[in-house]
């Protein structure tokens, strides 16, 4: 979906509108599904012209993926604010809070229930499969890359490192409770999920320890 510069006289009134519009489509995706779900209707729910809707958003692929980046990434100031004192602290906090909180993500109600609309309609939308998952896991990824491109334990690492050693990090964080929770049955309890954090930051720690010493 398009993006409004801050600076843009209407930026207010674009962005009430824009949550409006996904708020909408996120309640059609999960009522109606990825194919019973219409820009007509979608555009009346949320309150504005099927023009405006357009000119907001291409289509439903480019709606669902706004849904997807939402439910994954919600505007928390709360958690911002826990984000922002994590960072003066050690790397080994941080990427246990940053384990905790992708768990928490991964795991949402909401993500869980578009994840089911994905896995029932991919036969025949394909593409909702790589939205997903750029949305959900791609995102995150890349948001902790630029996190250690720029912290001194790593910034000496080649890409390729700093890639593979993320990739396992979120790997680790991943269990088979994940597979539970979209089964609708009990997933991580809490201390679960800082358990798997912890272990999963010790051993990114390490990873970076020994790429580093190898150089």
């Amino acid at each position: 979906m398009k993006d409004w510069l801050p600076d843009n006289p209407k930026a207010k009134l674009m962005a009430r509108k824009r949550a409006a519009i996904v708020e909408a489509a996120r309640k059609a995706f999960l009522r109606d599904g990825f194919a019973g779900a219409s820009m007509e209707g979608i555009a009346q729910d949320a309150g504005v012209s099927i023009m405006t809707l357009y000119r907001h958003a291409e289509g439903k692929d480019d709606l669902f993926a706004a849904v997807i980046e939402s439910a994954c990434h919600p505007e928390d100031q709360d958690e911002r604010a826990r984000l922002d004192g994590v960072l003066q602290k050690s790397l080994a906090e941080i990427l246990a809070f940053v384990g905790v909180m992708f768990q928490n993500r991964l795991s949402g109600a909401e993500t869980t229930s578009l994840l089911r609309v994905v896995m029932t309609e991919m036969r025949r939308f394909p593409q909702l499969g790589e939205m997903a998952y750029r949305g959900l896991i791609g995102t995150h990824e890349q948001a902790l890359l630029d996190f250690l491109s720029d912290r001194p334990e790593t910034r000496d690492l080649s890409a390729v490192q700093r890639h593979r050693i993320s990739a396992a990090f979120f790997d680790r964080l991943v269990g088979l409770d994940s597979y539970r929770g979209l089964l609708g049955l009990p997933a991580a309890t809490e201390e679960e999920m800082q358990d798997r954090a912890t272990q999963a930051a010790s051993e990114m720690i390490a990873a970076i320890s020994t790429s580093t010493s190898s150089r």
